[in-house]
């Protein structure tokens, strides 16, 4: 009797696009991860709060929610892994987040390595800079955030905590360690 073969770790960039300089994460992902885990990880990556609707554009197909935590099925019921979808080295794919905001991120598949039972998957290695605040108003909102530290909603009112969201905001903060422990706790919850 053959072992089943071993899950691929793939190495992931995400970027977001059209900001510079570069707003980004690298993550190692197992293949078996769903599409909803990779919304997950990037969502906790970024510092997103899950509010707003996403999609991914993967070859072509586009895979997407019709509501916010809806996950990924195929015609039969299955929920779809980055191997049902065909991710491998080399590949650049697509995930947007709030249709509103419209933030698209770029996703590359930098490489893949052997699965190692003794390290924690999905895990953050690497990253640059803040993701801009959640409803900020898109890329023109977020320039105007850095800018002037205002943020409005769409009716030209400024955000009720928006003094407290300029105080806590770096555009240059990055913290893998804050990563990490989110995806473990996501992931790999202590016992209770």
């Amino acid at each position: 009797m053959t072992a089943p073969p071993s899950p691929t770790v793939f190495q992931l960039k995400v970027s977001l696009k059209l900001i510079s300089p570069m707003i980004w994460r690298r993550f190692l992902v197992s293949d078996s991860l769903t599409l909803y885990q990779l919304h997950r990880v990037i969502q906790l990556g970024f510092g997103w709060e899950d509010y707003h609707l996403h999609e991914f554009h993967v070859l072509g197909r586009q895979y997407s929610t019709e509501r916010t935590g809806q996950r990924h099925w195929d015609e039969g019921g299955k929920e779809l892994t980055l191997a049902d979808v065909g991710i491998r080295a080399g590949l650049k794919f697509t995930y947007i987040y709030d249709f509103g905001d419209y933030w698209v991120h770029e996703v590359r598949v930098k490489g893949e390595k052997d699965f190692d039972p003794k390290k924690r998957f999905p895990t953050c290695t690497g990253g640059a800079r803040a993701a801009p605040p959640e409803d900020v108003g898109g890329i023109d909102g977020f320039r105007r955030f850095l800018a002037s530290g205002t943020m409005y909603d769409y009716d030209g009112y400024e955000y009720e905590d928006e003094e407290e969201m300029r105080e806590d905001f770096d555009p240059e903060r990055f913290s893998r360690r804050e990563i990490n422990t989110a995806l473990r706790e996501e992931w790999h919850p202590s016992p209770a």
